[in-house]
């Protein structure tokens, strides 16, 4: 593992959302803040605080929405 390894992470402001296309297989990793990961067809609300991470499962449209002022990363799941 490469600890050097800068990964650029996407900055939400409370009530901003970060749309995500066909990111079946992407994780999210919450940095800071707190985040709420909706996929569409999907009936469960997935909320993430820092250090928290989920993969998203579908390659329908998910949202990441800022519940507060928050940071993440995506990254893919052979990572």
């Amino acid at each position: 593992m490469n600890a050097d390894l800068k990964l650029p992470a996407i900055t939400l402001h409370h009530g901003e959302a970060h749309r995500i296309e066909a990111g079946k297989g992407l994780l999210v990793q919450c940095l800071s803040g707190t985040l709420w990961l909706t996929q569409d067809n999907d009936p469960r609300d997935i909320v993430l605080e820092p250090g928290e991470e989920t993969t998203i499962e579908r390659d329908d449209l998910s949202l990441v929405y800022a519940l507060s002022d928050a940071q993440f990363v995506l990254l893919s799941g052979t990572h």
